[in-house]
């Protein structure tokens, strides 16, 4: 039987679709009220938050942009304000846009630390300073590992939140727990289809696609698994062993 957690929330970013939303979904489940953070896919959040309260749970929209300066501490206080006791932090926010060394100057790198780094950090250390104690994990990629990639910046900014991942759960220990999930083959990138993944399967161990339920387990595990911290979960049927 799910445990109910009273008013204790989870927070996930990118939360409208893909992998964000398939966690807010089993955090429910779970039993935690659920705070779905969106950049501009206010009409899909709201369907989820329907969802969500139709499971008996509450859920309450969040938006804000990565991109732009947020006052991440004004955020979260005005959580506690309401009486919101944030338990868990997933940094699932993620933006996967295609560069290589040969590309002119930082823009794009600049953009991709924003998006996939910078946002995880700050949120991260808000949520210790405002909250004081609790759960968070980051969505990683598999890749991290590897030092080739046609996604050179998204993959600079996924390194630099797994070293911050180990570096946040020595500092944060042991009042809050910090640990990440480096999915592999879960889904298409946008503007790809399955067969794309399952061609890309052949190359991997365990030779097929991972599901949207491998990484809603490896989270309630980094939940639920209160002597574990500073650990990577690679959900990738073993892709990151693969040469």
């Amino acid at each position: 039987m799910t445990k109910t957690k009273h008013d204790h929330y989870a927070l996930v970013t990118g939360a409208a679709d893909r992998i964000g939303k398939s966690i807010a979904l089993h955090l429910a489940k779970m039993g935690y009220h659920i705070v779905l953070h969106y950049r501009k896919s206010r009409q899909a959040a709201e369907l989820l938050q329907g969802v969500i309260e139709a499971m008996g749970r509450k859920a309450s929209l969040l938006q804000f942009d990565f991109l732009a300066h947020n006052d991440y501490d004004q955020i979260l206080a005005d959580m506690k304000a309401k009486g919101m006791t944030l338990e868990i932090l997933v940094n699932s926010a993620s933006e996967y846009i295609p560069s290589g060394i040969q590309d002119k100057g930082a823009t794009l790198f600049n953009r991709e630390i924003k998006s996939n780094f910078e946002g995880a950090y700050l949120l991260t250390k808000s949520f210790a300073r405002i909250f004081g104690s609790g759960v968070v994990i980051n969505l990683l990629d598999t890749k991290i590992t590897r030092d080739q990639s046609d996604y050179l910046d998204y993959l600079l900014a996924k390194k630099l939140l797994a070293e911050f991942t180990r570096m946040a759960a020595v500092s944060l220990a042991p009042a809050i727990r910090v640990n990440g999930i480096c999915p592999g083959l879960i889904l298409p990138p946008k503007g790809k289809n399955n067969q794309y993944l399952m061609e890309l399967a052949e190359g991997i161990p365990l030779r097929r696609v991972g599901k949207l339920e491998d990484i809603q387990k490896a989270v309630q595990f980094l939940v639920e698994s209160t002597f574990i911290t500073g650990q990577f979960l690679f959900i990738d049927g073993g892709e990151h062993l693969a040469t």
